[in-house]
């Protein structure tokens, strides 16, 4: 392992806390900065995300359930929680902005899962291009729409690259804007200095439950020009749409979905969620009015993380019940055809 690929543990902070009660080898898959994704499934097996390709780590020699629960124990107090046989789920961050996600017995059979989402790395849109993640002319679009204050969504699978392309989007937004960031889990590092980042807080005992609707109620109290939303999903949606719908622009969310015009379904049927007595067709034209566009990102067969589609939103029909779209741009079926 190359001196580039791997660092101290001094140089994460928080990190050097816990590390000691891993297993030297994790340890060290900890800190590869070629790494994106590390998983560990309990004791049957060690995998990594390099480069979009994940991969079986051998390991030399073989690590305890109880030295791995140990270490997960370590890491959940540090942020004042346990995990225990009656709370066996924890998802977190570390100071230096890796997520952790952990599943425990009894939930999780062969010792606890734990996977560690590390951001090494944020691109800009010209590093995006260059890689053929991004078209120049998507981007061009896009900023286009950007310093129009038009609201959009960022949609994709798990590992499609939403967040790293919403960062590199956002380097564009002017410097003077006022950004209001919430995230169920802050990973975005903006470079905007008048822009505040809030994250949700889950219940835990002596610690009351902060919920995406309530930091989203509080943003419009706080002078914003721009709303950026992690990942929207639940019904807090309807109060994204209210809030776009009643003058905030340049608003960007990220979404799960399968394409980009599932995207506005989706968000439409999650808004729906918060008003189950509304009419569907109501709600999806409100959804139709607060969003001008939509890009959808992929993980494809090569491994490489790639704009997909990206649409503009015209508005809704009501005697069809679909969505007006226009389309700003279609990758090629073959990922080969983008070499």
């Amino acid at each position: 392992m190359s001196d580039s690929a791997t660092v101290t543990a001094t140089d994460e902070t928080g990190w050097e806390k816990v590390l000691p009660f891993f297993e030297d080898e994790l340890q060290a898959l900890i800190l590869d900065k070629t790494i994106s994704d590390l998983m560990v499934n309990g004791t049957r097996g060690v995998y990594a995300d390099r480069g979009g390709v994940v991969e079986h780590i051998p390991l030399t020699n073989t690590y305890s359930v109880e030295r791995l629960e140990a270490a997960i124990q370590r890491v959940a107090r540090m942020i004042g929680q346990d995990l225990t046989q009656q709370n066996p789920i924890l998802n977190t961050r570390m100071p230096d902005g890796s997520r952790v996600a952990v599943v425990g017995s009894p939930s999780s059979i062969g010792g606890p899962t734990l996977t560690i989402r590390k951001f090494n790395q944020w691109f800009t849109t010209d590093q995006l291009i260059e890689k053929g993640s991004l078209p120049a002319a998507v981007r061009d679009k896009i900023v286009s729409l950007l310093l129009a204050k038009k609201n959009g969504i960022i949609a994709g699978g798990t590992g499609s690259g939403k967040t790293t392309l919403m960062k590199a989007i956002l380097d564009h937004v002017p410097l003077t804007d006022r950004l209001i960031v919430i995230e169920q889990v802050a990973e975005l590092q903006v470079k905007q200095p008048n822009a505040v980042r809030w994250e949700v807080v889950d219940p835990i005992p002596g610690q009351s439950r902060v919920s995406p609707s309530a930091l989203l109620a509080a943003a419009l109290r706080h002078r914003p020009d721009r709303i950026i939303f992690g990942e929207i999903r639940d019904e807090c949606a309807n109060d994204l749409l209210q809030a776009m719908n009643t003058g905030h622009g340049g608003t960007l969310t990220t979404l799960h979905a399968k394409s980009a015009w599932d995207a506005l379904s989706r968000l439409s049927n999650l808004a729906l969620s918060a008003r189950p007595n509304i009419n569907h067709s109501f709600i999806r034209s409100e959804t139709a009015d607060a969003i001008d566009f939509v890009l959808y990102c992929e993980r494809d067969s090569t491994g490489r993380r790639r704009v997909r589609e990206f649409i503009g939103v015209n508005g809704y029909d009501f005697p069809t019940q679909t969505f007006l779209t226009e389309d700003y741009y279609r990758a090629e079926t073959n990922p080969a055809a983008a070499h």
